[in-house]
């Protein structure tokens, strides 16, 4: 009797770190169940969280609209997922003026660096250079007739704006991004992303990324034919030879024949300035 209740014993020993660790996952269940009813009862009372990315089993590539709607606030999924735009003057990032990372809304991944923010007076918050090119694509956009270059988060796809070549140097862009696409934080909140991310701007340089060449060629083709155009116009009103208007001196009037002249040369060294941003990065 004493031996068969001894084997019984046996059988139903319990390995004690196994035990440990069975009580350790089953607290950790609870934890994140407990942790996510929080965050649903939080969202439900405070509308403004659901707004804010979480972290979910779905990857970035596989949601659904659904999913992105659970995560994004309403303006925020019409700006990121169906490429609206915001109205101007009426994001809060236009006045930020701290050291700190501007984020994608969506995703959380790093797009701009504080020190690229310059103040445009477009009433969107601009840029002139994000992260690197693993922050953004730059796709060709149109929209609007002419095209334009669409700038999406390179980790989740979301629209986040344009960019224009209006923009301050050492790039000459201007990142026109919608505010709610974004948010941001400073580097005294995160000192370890302020250390990466200056890192990655530093070692990219400011004009890292390449356009895309359809975003290139129907303006560089416009701007030669418009030059063309012109200088034609003024060398077949002058004989070949402009420079026969002031053998009689330089009044009003000859200056005035010189205008398609200039305007052609302005086309013609803007159609220049496209043909080399085919070849070269905007920082070389």
């Amino acid at each position: 009797l004493l031996a068969h209740l001894s084997r019984a014993a046996c059988a139903f020993q319990v390995n004690p770190i196994s035990s440990i660790n069975t009580r350790m996952r089953i607290n950790q269940v609870r934890s994140c169940t407990t942790t996510t009813t929080h965050q649903g009862l939080l969202r439900k009372a405070v509308p403004s969280l659901a707004a804010t990315p979480t972290s979910t089993s779905t990857s970035i590539d596989d949601k659904t609209d659904e999913e992105w709607k659970e995560i994004l606030g309403p303006e925020q999924y019409y700006v990121l997922r169906e490429e609206g735009t915001e109205r101007p003057w009426t994001s809060p990032l236009n006045d930020v003026k701290e050291d700190g990372v501007f984020r994608c809304a969506g995703c959380g991944s790093p797009l701009f660096p504080s020190s690229s923010k310059f103040e445009s007076g477009s009433g969107w918050p601009s840029f002139y250079a994000p992260i690197d090119a693993d922050s953004v694509d730059l796709t060709v956009d149109y929209k609007m007739v002419l095209p334009r270059t669409e700038v999406t988060c390179k980790s989740c796809g979301g629209h986040l704006g344009h960019v224009f070549d209006d923009g301050p140097q050492p790039t000459g862009k201007r990142y026109c991004m919608n505010g709610v696409a974004m948010d941001f934080v400073t580097n005294a909140e995160d000192p370890e992303l302020a250390q990466s991310i200056s890192q990655r701007f530093e070692r990219a340089g400011p004009g890292a990324i390449q356009e895309p060449i359809m975003a290139v060629l129907p303006g560089l083709a416009l701007d030669a034919i418009i030059s063309v155009l012109f200088i034609t116009s003024f060398i077949s009103k002058n004989g070949g030879n402009g420079f026969e208007l002031f053998a009689n001196g330089a009044g009003i009037g000859q200056l005035l024949q010189l205008i398609p002249l200039g305007i052609g040369a302005f086309y013609g060294v803007s159609a220049l300035k496209k043909a080399v941003r085919l070849v070269l990065p905007s920082n070389e």
